[in-house]
């Protein structure tokens, strides 16, 4: 079913209990420094984020033959961001399992000349490459997958070895979201996550059949209506291909949420991600096909500029902008082959024109893989389109995993959720060569990803938890005016690793927390994030006992009967935390 969105009755509001008569941990002597220290270091970690941020581009470059171009310095690349220069703060080149780096001079500033890693060293989990496999079945057919997998199972013995410098993943998308095998490098339990991956169902093949009944039903209307009834047919075939491409759109919506929600999952992932994302394509205008095909059987009806209400490119650019926000290369794998495949499980290259049309339209296969481009090429990654042979794809893709610069410079824009564009040229050097690079990324708030993040693990379900908070469900209330049931969430926050700060005017120690909420009920219905905010002030006197004790936090939702999961996060904002946790809850009116 397709995540559908909509605004729950839900009123949540924060009540805070802070009685230090009830303190009631422990903590050792001494340990105050060391929270003071902390507050000082957090204090300018905070303030250096949010004031210069050091962005890095991943930057691949290979001669007009394909092979990769090595041995570049820094003096070689130029690179702007919204078309103004930017100054190169470091450098560094991957080289296989070598890392070059090239950093600046302690009083000019300048890059120094790459030096070669020392023998035996291990690479930092910074530049280790976290590969993710993800099967997209609600627009993947079977055949075309499994097809797809043998030659996966290739990729994963060549690049998942005992020396080398990468994880695995696998992930499947079908009724629900599955992680069949969480990061390894253990090329046995890859492949058998792929095995897995064979045996999951899809809805390719049911929106197949839906698509041939549109292609007949409308045959059958093209060839029935007479020149006097050009209307009425266009009507009845408006009729028809609406309600088609609505259903759609919403597969399409269904697919690319969760995509995002699983970017929005590896937010924070140290190393290079790199998310191979299977399918047999997706459309960027669900309606472009069928539309078309009206406009050329009547070509008075003008219905391809309804199209444009369906078109999607916009929701593709907020993906990949997301993903460039992250540091996440996209390198998507069309797997139905060339249109002629036989393994293809849709061999017609597109919609006949019955009777008075124009002849065939563009290949849908074209129109599939338009939306493909559009996600390798924003990223930086690369498209694996319309070949039988998409070994050679994969060859290009582990390439790309052992050879490629990292160019890092200091933006000096802060968290404006806006996009920025990225530009990277090479001089000094006498032959053209390809570059390729992500082209812009959004500039996302710390909220906003707080955020999205609580909203994905509604479907993922991954707990985080550093900072040790509980969570206590108390007893359920009824309200007097409603059927609705007052249901409070205790959370209780271990102040001692809470950053607190001093404040000797008013002799006290203050911080402070966010709380994050949301709900999905059983019909995947979802409220929208509530972001609740709390000051914590401690007079002096009473620090050396509140740091021995949790602080409680009532959170209190109002809803109806329903089973609901529940998602929410818990940042303290001078420190930096985030903790994640999920849970369920079935609420009963008896």
């Amino acid at each position: 079913m397709a995540i559908k969105k909509f605004i729950l009755n839900v009123l949540i509001s924060g009540l805070v209990l802070f009685l230090f008569s009830q303190y009631a941990s422990t903590r050792e002597p001494g340990s105050s420094d060391k929270q003071g220290n902390r507050d000082q270091d957090e204090s300018s970690q905070l303030t250096y984020e949010v004031e210069v941020r050091v962005t890095k581009v991943e930057v691949i470059v290979t001669d007009k033959a394909g092979n990769r171009v090595t041995g570049l310095k820094p003096e070689n690349f130029r690179i702007y961001e919204d078309g103004r220069p930017q100054k190169l703060t470091n450098f560094y080149e991957v080289k296989g399992m070598d890392i070059y780096v090239s950093g600046p001079e302690e009083e000019s500033g300048k890059l120094q000349e790459p030096t070669p890693p020392p023998p035996q060293s291990t690479a930092p989990e910074q530049v280790r490459n976290k590969i993710i496999i993800y099967f997209d079945n609600w627009h993947l057919h079977p055949l075309n997958r499994n097809w797809g997998i043998k030659k996966l199972e290739a990729f994963i013995q060549n690049n998942f070895t005992p020396d080398s410098n990468n994880l695995g993943m696998v992930v499947s998308l079908d009724q629900r979201f599955e992680i069949l095998q969480k990061f390894t490098s253990n090329q046995r339990l890859l492949l058998l996550a792929l095995q897995q991956a064979k045996k999951r169902s899809g809805q390719a093949m049911i929106r197949r059949r839906a698509r041939e009944d549109l292609k007949r039903e409308l045959g059958r209307i093209v060839e029935e209506t007479q020149p006097m009834d050009q209307l009425t047919g266009f009507e009845r075939s408006m009729g028809l291909a609406r309600s088609y491409v609505e259903v759609e759109q919403t597969d399409l919506n269904f697919s690319l949420k969760s995509l995002g929600a699983f970017v929005n999952h590896l937010v924070g992932l140290e190393g290079r991600k790199i998310l191979i994302y299977v399918s047999d394509g997706l459309p960027l205008n669900p309606a472009d096909e069928a539309f078309r095909y009206i406009d050329s059987a009547f070509p008075k009806g003008n219905a391809g500029s309804e199209a444009m209400d369906y078109d999607a490119t916009r929701t593709f650019k907020d993906l990949t902008a997301r993903c460039n926000a992250n540091e996440i290369t996209l390198y998507p794998i069309n797997a139905r082959g060339l249109e002629s495949m036989v393994l293809s499980a849709d061999k017609q290259a597109g919609w006949d024109i019955f009777g008075r049309g124009s002849g065939m339209l563009r290949s849908r296969l074209r129109q599939q893989s338009d939306a493909l481009k559009l996600m390798a090429q924003d990223t930086g990654g690369l498209a694996i389109l319309n070949t039988n042979d998409i070994e050679k794809g994969l060859e290009r893709i582990q390439n790309d995993l052992q050879f490629y610069y990292t160019l890092a410079y200091r933006s000096h824009y802060q968290e404006d959720n806006r996009y920025h564009s990225i530009r990277v040229k090479l001089v000094g050097v006498e032959e053209k060569y390809d570059v390729r690079f992500r082209e812009g990324y959004k500039q996302i708030s710390q909220d906003e990803k707080i955020k999205e993040n609580v909203s994905s693990r509604l479907f993922l379900r991954s707990q985080y938890n550093p900072m040790g908070v509980m969570v206590q469900i108390l007893p359920l209330k009824k309200m007097l005016i409603s059927n609705k049931l007052q249901l409070t969430l205790k959370l209780l926050i271990p102040i001692k690793n809470l950053v607190l700060k001093p404040r000797k005017e008013k002799n006290d120690y203050f911080g402070q927390i966010k709380v994050y909420t949301i709900l999905k009920d059983a019909e995947g219905l979802i409220s929208p994030v509530r972001e609740l905010s709390e000051e914590i002030k401690i007079p002096a006197k009473d620090y050396e006992i509140a740091i021995k004790s949790n602080y409680p936090y009532l959170v209190e939702m109002y809803v109806e009967p329903a089973h609901y999961t529940i998602s929410l996060a818990v940042r303290d904002v001078y420190g930096g935390d985030v903790s994640y946790i999920q849970g369920e809850k079935t609420i009963s009116d008896k």
